[in-house]
């Protein structure tokens, strides 16, 4: 993002994928890794799981995951549920700016509860909420939707819960530089609607396990007046007129974390191009109000073509960006967003977009590996200044270097920032740094090779610093555990 200033799971993807095992080297208390077939990284012939006629395939288990407890935001997420699939089916009216909708949630309870406890805004009145076709009594508690129904561990359930009301962007709990209007879902004096949500805020527009942890596949349907646009998380699948309204379905095979999902609606031009390997790209600009982006955005497929060809290929089926009425940036999933009000240029859409491989393909587990995401997005815009404009590598490293003497002292070291100063430049400079560090070690053609092998193998999961540091010292052979957590744990910048 940009500001305006036990064992993890195994994630099968859905039928279309057959999944091959992990990464060589890794030692027997490695979390499992998967690589699609034909990714980057992969090795050996395709291995088909075994045919068993007598069982169907589960059409979600691309979304299971193994929710964790936060170490900074303990007041969001629910570690003892695994939403594995969201069906949410939204109305928006412009002039009342009212959003009706209705989700369908598929989890699983992790560990045996004795109630349903999502995230979900008190701004949405209730019209209905049921659990496997049984309606049960629901309460309030803070931004807590509690529902009357225990699970044992394993069990899974179907939740509906309707609602409507007008949606009311949150304070973020912690620092609140970079949108001093709240995280989540606004509505704007034109009717316009538009999300962005980090850490927390998914839960500002529907019901919603709010933690990075708890990945899931979403079927998004936007319903708008004719002329008005519903965008949303994952591939467009369709439109569908009907008189005077029309709905956009939105499809997210690859799970999504509640941060990278989005919910944009306004008046809105198509743009559309090839990216890398033929995957289709769209671009999405309000008509009439954004030209000042016009020429930015039309730059996403080079952005795509120099990233994969760096990193492998792009890890979705689709990719875009949409432009909305903000100073700020954000990597949602499949869908870019931009304010029009931002700067930082191709720089900034750089950094958005590698957000793609490292932040939605592969996941921080939590807000305290944040810098997992953005130290690699942050290394990577260094590369792109010295490969397109120019710049020396001494200049970017000394840039980071004065970045991260400061962001010490204010927010802590990048491995353990402090909850107060959420996104501070200790999470995106220092790791830089760090992964500068690796690279002079190792070599740049070891290093590049590194990330690489990284988002293909580690594809589809949430890691950790456990998780990188045992796949670094598998990759290359070394032990650089004590200079991977000098650089994530030292109070004070170190020696280079």
């Amino acid at each position: 993002m940009a500001p305006e200033a036990a064992r993890p799971p195994l994630r099968m993807m859905a039928a279309a994928l057959v999944l091959i095992a992990a990464v060589a080297g890794c030692s027997a208390g490695d979390p499992p890794r998967v690589v699609p077939t034909g990714s980057a990284g992969s090795s050996g012939p395709p291995v088909s799981a075994p045919a068993t006629p007598d069982v169907p395939p589960d059409p979600y288990a691309a979304g299971l995951s193994r929710p964790v407890a936060d170490k900074l935001y303990p007041g969001y997420g629910n570690a003892s549920l695994d939403v594995l699939h969201y069906g949410l089916d939204l109305a928006w009216a412009p002039g009342s700016r009212t959003l009706t909708g209705t989700a369908t949630i598929t989890l699983r309870a992790v560990t045996a509860v004795p109630r349903i406890s999502l995230d979900f805004s008190r701004a949405y009145a209730l019209d209905q909420v049921s659990v496997d076709g049984a309606r049960v009594g629901a309460k309030r508690s803070g931004h807590k939707l509690v529902l009357a129904r225990a699970l044992p561990a394993g069990a899974r359930a179907t939740l509906v819960v309707g609602y409507h009301g007008s949606p009311r962007p949150e304070s973020m709990p912690g620092w609140s530089g970079w949108t001093g209007n709240g995280m989540g879902l606004r509505a704007m004096g034109n009717g316009e609607a538009w999300s962005i949500q980090q850490p927390v805020g998914a839960f500002t527009w529907y019901p919603v396990n709010d933690h990075p942890s708890d990945e899931a596949l979403y079927d998004i349907a936007v319903t708008v007046p004719k002329g008005w646009t519903g965008i949303a998380t994952g591939q467009l699948v369709g439109s569908e007129p009907r008189g005077s309204r029309t709905t956009w379905r939105w499809r997210a095979t690859d799970p999504a974390a509640s941060y990278a999902t989005t919910l944009v609606i306004g008046r809105y031009e198509k743009l559309t191009a090839a990216g890398p390997g033929g995957v289709p790209v769209t671009v999405w600009l309000r008509a009439g109000a954004d030209n000042g982006q016009r020429q930015l955005v039309k730059r996403l497929p080079k952005v795509l073509r120099w990233l994969a060809d760096r990193f492998g290929p792009y890890p979705f089926p689709s990719a875009g960006v949409v432009v909305v009425d903000s100073g700020s940036a954000m990597e949602t999933q499949q869908m870019i967003t931009i304010g029009s009000r931002s700067s930082g240029g191709e720089s900034l859409l750089l950094h958005e977009v590698s957000h793609e491989w490292f932040g939605n393909a592969v996941t921080p587990r939590d807000w305290a590996a944040i810098w997992l995401s953005e130290g690699i997005a942050t290394w990577i815009q260094g590369e792109w200044a010295i490969d397109q404009g120019g710049a020396s590598r001494r200049g970017v490293v000394s840039g980071w270097r004065a970045e991260d003497r400061a962001a010490r002292t204010t927010a802590g070291p990048p491995g353990r920032p402090r909850a107060g100063h959420f996104g501070a430049r200790n999470v995106y400079a220092s790791p830089a740094l760090m992964l500068h560090e690796i690279r002079s070690t190792i070599g740049a053609t070891a290093f590049e090779r590194l990330l690489r092998d990284w988002v293909q193998t580690q594809r589809n999961q949430s890691v950790d610093r456990e998780t990188f540091v045992r796949f670094v010292n598998a990759h290359t052979g070394r032990d650089l555990s004590a200079l991977i957590n000098t650089w994530l744990d030292a109070a004070s910048t170190p020696a280079a």
